[in-house]
């Protein structure tokens, strides 16, 4: 059953409250029939490899026109910046290509060397915590945004001061504060690092991802500052970095926010599907979204290379629908506000226990 919300939400009512084993695997069945887990990693180098050539050619450009230009192109430079990022987001899955070895390779030269992330943070973060528990107050990462209180546990763990920030302001400060998104996701990405060396658990991709965030700060800031000097160098890594993280936020928060949060869940794939949602949105601005545009696909199964998930969203729906189980769908526009709205009132939202 479908019935409409809040800014035009499309939301599909779920009529079962659980789904089996013998649900899913029907599903699957269904996916792998079509090929859908067949990685396209040919496709997708082509299209890492037209990304880095568009952003250099913006950032040549930013560094070989007159200064204004920069205040341009550099914020522009984080779409292609982020899209790559979003490959290196599929690498990390192992939904880039078939070896492991191969996808390792890729979000190392993506999110550690070239963005600056912690490929060991992102797994951390991302796929074990965010994917297990989607918008599970106290388990899911992404709804523990400080200074903002996504729950009624969250408002009651935080000091006065921000319980008057997150009641008057928090959805007004929201979209602007993603400008230091990307800054904070540095800084844990050094604390996973140096935590794991206060343990003693040296390896070798501890070694590979300290080497590549060490290499991305003297590719970034060491050589650009002996060539055009220091203030300039930081100013362009700050503009491009913070544009970036608004452009994270507007990849990732309405996929989520603006759905409820639980304390708990019985069924983890009815959850999945409960807690996510996909975005209506036009074929030109689906290809800087790599994929996550599905995220209901990409939640119920992150392997799906991204150039399958619109095939795979169409045999998703029709699957939900069989079995009585919600598939989200929402315009990307009307998210957005969901977003802000939600915010408004989040610091007050109890969490109950899901399906």
């Amino acid at each position: 059953m479908t019935v409409r919300g809040d800014c035009g939400v499309a939301i599909v009512a779920a009529c079962c409250s659980v789904i089996s084993a013998t649900d899913l695997r029907s599903l699957r069945e269904d996916l792998t029939r079509e090929g859908l887990f067949q990685h396209r990693t040919a496709a997708s180098w082509m299209k890492l490899i037209a990304l880095l050539g568009v952003f250099g050619v913006m950032v040549a450009a930013a560094v070989l026109l007159p200064w204004w230009c920069a205040l341009l192109l550099v914020p522009l430079a984080a779409l292609p910046a982020v899209t790559l990022a979003m490959i290196g987001h599929e690498a990390a899955h192992g939904s880039f290509a078939a070896s492991r070895l191969h996808n390792e390779i890729v979000l190392h030269l993506i999110f550690p060397l070239f963005g600056g992330l912690g490929a060991l943070h992102w797994k951390q973060k991302h796929n074990h915590r965010h994917h297990g528990h989607p918008n599970v107050a106290g388990k899911d990462p992404d709804i523990e945004i400080w200074p903002m209180a996504l729950s009624s546990a969250a408002y009651e763990d935080s000091g006065p001061v921000r319980q008057w920030l997150q009641r008057r302001a928090q959805a007004y400060l929201f979209w602007p504060l993603t400008l230091f998104l990307s800054f904070v996701m540095r800084l844990e990405s050094w604390k996973v690092i140096w935590a794991r060396v206060a343990a003693r658990r040296i390896d070798r991709a501890l070694v590979m991802d300290a080497a590549c965030l060490v290499a991305h700060y003297t590719l970034w800031l060491v050589v650009p500052s002996l060539v055009f000097g220091i203030l300039p160098a930081i100013a362009f890594y700050v503009g491009l970095w913070a544009a970036g993280g608004l452009v994270l936020a507007l990849i990732f928060a309405p996929a989520h926010m603006g759905m409820p949060v639980v304390s708990d869940h019985e069924n983890p794939w009815m959850h999945q599907l409960q807690s996510t949602r996909n975005f209506l949105l036009p074929r030109w601005m689906s290809f800087f979204f790599v994929g996550l545009d599905h995220q209901v696909e990409h939640h119920l199964f992150p392997r799906i290379p991204h150039q399958h998930l619109p095939r795979a969203s169409q045999i998703a729906r029709a699957w939900c629908d069989r079995v009585g189980a919600p598939h989200n769908r929402i315009g990307y526009g009307a998210a957005l506000v969901s977003v802000t709205r939600h915010l408004q009132d989040s610091w007050q939202a109890v969490p109950e226990r899901a399906m």
